[in-house]
């Protein structure tokens, strides 16, 4: 068997190069160990430095509250937070401590919880107000702009009488500092509605405006907003209201956000028993007929409009706005026994020749063929249409 013939082309490398390649690989192996050693020594005394700041350093040795604007004290602030002196302000977890003020104290609305170092913690507590109230079986969950429950009342007096005693307490704490008013602006807001107003004379008795929810909460006070429809599954005083119907709760904040988005703050009862058929009371003298919770945004721009309207008429006026019909608005006055009906109509470009007259909230109708006249408004594609009863012409 043939010897295999040495391969010629690789030069041998000589002692002193071998050597020179091994003093090499030690040195390097020396700067890694070098380097890991370094590591190690940085990584031990940041932990170190950790270990003395959990554990020595950065003591909470104070804790300082403005209760200025509460009807809490200082003290009572201090205990609901649950921070001990001696507990380490790193390890402070400031949602938990501002959760269980809310939870503890329940009247409680903005809380702010602020590390001063090296050893302080800082409170800043304000109280909330009553806004709703939802009506479940035979009380009132009294709610408040955060939906958190804050107390739980058996009828309307009591309700009223609770609004009134945190009014009371609200007052007696320094107002609180004014802040920059922000404007929201809809992608909604260029939307222009104009307004008609026809006059018919009717026989129709005095009657008062029909309260979302039922007649018994016309007692109750104006400045809260009384809710029926939601079912109550856990009403836990200091906590967020939750609801059986989650997805009506959740639709009566987007009503309460939309309404407040164009102005109109002043809805005293949402009825939400039909998710199809969600009736408004706005001041308790104007009913709301909203249909359905879609379009709520335009819906709640109309809304504003026709009551800027009828607040121009009167502050006192009565009667209901129906935005059922997706793109109008149709006021009916009520109360005397002159009938005014005001329409105002958002609708596309195109806008038909003829339509009937909408019924009226009391179940009445007028009849007769309406002419419909368009004007195309500057600046977008919303098209007015304006609406007049041809019975009424010439008397």
């Amino acid at each position: 068997m043939a010897k295999p013939k040495r391969d010629r082309s690789a030069p041998s490398r000589s002692r002193e190069e071998v050597r020179e390649a091994k003093r090499q690989e030690l040195e390097r192996q020396k700067r890694r160990r070098n380097a890991l050693l370094i590591i190690a020594l940085v990584a031990v005394v940041i932990v170190a430095a950790v270990i003395l700041s959990l554990t020595v350093f950065f003591k909470i040795a104070a804790v300082e509250v403005d209760a200025s604007k509460t009807q809490y004290s200082a003290e009572q602030i201090r205990t609901a937070s649950g921070i001990e002196e001696g507990d380490n302000l790193f390890l402070m977890n400031r949602e938990e401590v501002s959760d269980s003020i809310g939870h503890q104290l329940p009247y409680t609305g903005e809380v702010s919880v602020k590390r001063s170092f090296p050893s302080r913690v800082k409170i800043y507590v304000e109280d909330s107000t009553i806004t709703a109230a939802v009506k479940y079986n035979d009380e009132f969950i009294v709610l408040n702009e955060s939906n958190k429950v804050l107390a739980k009342a058996g009828s309307i007096d009591r309700l009223n009488t609770l609004v009134e005693q945190q009014e009371k307490k609200r007052k007696t704490a320094t107002p609180s500092k004014k802040t920059k008013r922000e404007t929201t602006t809809s992608a909604n807001e260029s939307a222009t509605t104009s307004t008609t107003t026809t006059t018919t004379t009717t026989t129709t008795a005095s009657n008062d405006v029909d309260i979302a929810g039922g007649e018994d909460l016309r007692k109750a006070t104006d400045q809260v907003t009384i809710i029926t429809g939601v079912k109550v599954k856990e009403a836990k005083v200091g906590y967020p209201l939750k609801a059986k119907n989650a997805e009506v709760f959740e639709t009566y904040k987007e009503i309460r956000s939309a309404m407040e988005r164009w102005g109109v703050k002043e809805i005293t009862a949402v009825d939400l028993t039909k998710v199809t058929d969600i009736k408004l009371t706005y001041q308790k003298r104007i009913t709301i007929l909203l249909g359905s919770a879609s379009g709520l945004d335009r819906k709640a721009a109309m809304c504003a409009r026709v009551l800027e309207e009828q607040d121009k008429v009167s502050k006192e006026q009565k009667g209901s706005i129906d935005l059922s019909i997706e793109g109008k608005a149709y006021f009916s006055e009520g109360g005397a026994t002159t009938r005014t009906t005001t329409v105002t109509t958002t609708t596309a470009p195109t806008v038909p020749e003829a339509t009937e007259v909408p019924t009226e909230p009391n179940g009445e109708t007028t009849t007769g063929t309406l002419e419909s006249t368009t004007q195309p408004v500057t600046g977008d594609d919303t098209t007015i249409s304006t609406t007049q009863d041809m019975a009424d012409i010439g008397g």
